[in-house]
C-alpha cells in the first residue's frame, strides 16, 4: 500500500505499523509501541485497546 491523499485513516494506520514492524527489534505490542494521529480535530494518541487491534491484524 502506499500512500495517498484518498488513504483511509485505518489503512495509513496499517501502513505505519507495518513501516514500523520493518525496522523494529523485538515484538511489537500496545505496551511498547503509541500510535498518535493528526487531522483537522487536531492531534490524537490511539488508546492501547485501538493499538492492540491493529497489530492483531499484522502479520
Amino acid at each position: 500500500m502506499v500512500y495517498s491523499e484518498d488513504l483511509e485513516l485505518d489503512d495509513a494506520v496499517h501502513t505505519a505499523i507495518l513501516t514500523l514492524k520493518e525496522s523494529f527489534e523485538g515484538q511489537m505490542t500496545a505496551d511498547n509501541i503509541e500510535v498518535g494521529i493528526c487531522d483537522d480535530a487536531g492531534f490524537r494518541r490511539l488508546e492501547p485497546s485501538h493499538v492492540k487491534d491493529y497489530l492483531a491484524n499484522i502479520p
